[in-house]
């Protein structure tokens, strides 16, 4: 059974800001493993902007 959009928004916002705070714990000090953890987190960052612009598309005209 699917979610109810409001309680997957609230998961997702959840994520970034767990993401976000690791993000400032561990910013890359150099070496190639930090920024690499750094750029997966970019990346799922985006991955959910784009899944919480797709769970309000269907607002749009």
């Amino acid at each position: 059974m699917q979610q109810p959009i409001g309680e997957r928004v609230k998961k997702l916002r959840d994520e970034i800001t767990k993401l976000s705070e690791t993000d400032q714990r561990y910013a890359p000090r150099g070496d190639y493993a930090g920024v690499a953890d750094h750029i997966r987190r970019i990346e799922r960052v985006q991955t959910i902007l784009d899944e919480l612009k797709s769970l309000t598309d269907w607002k749009k005209p």
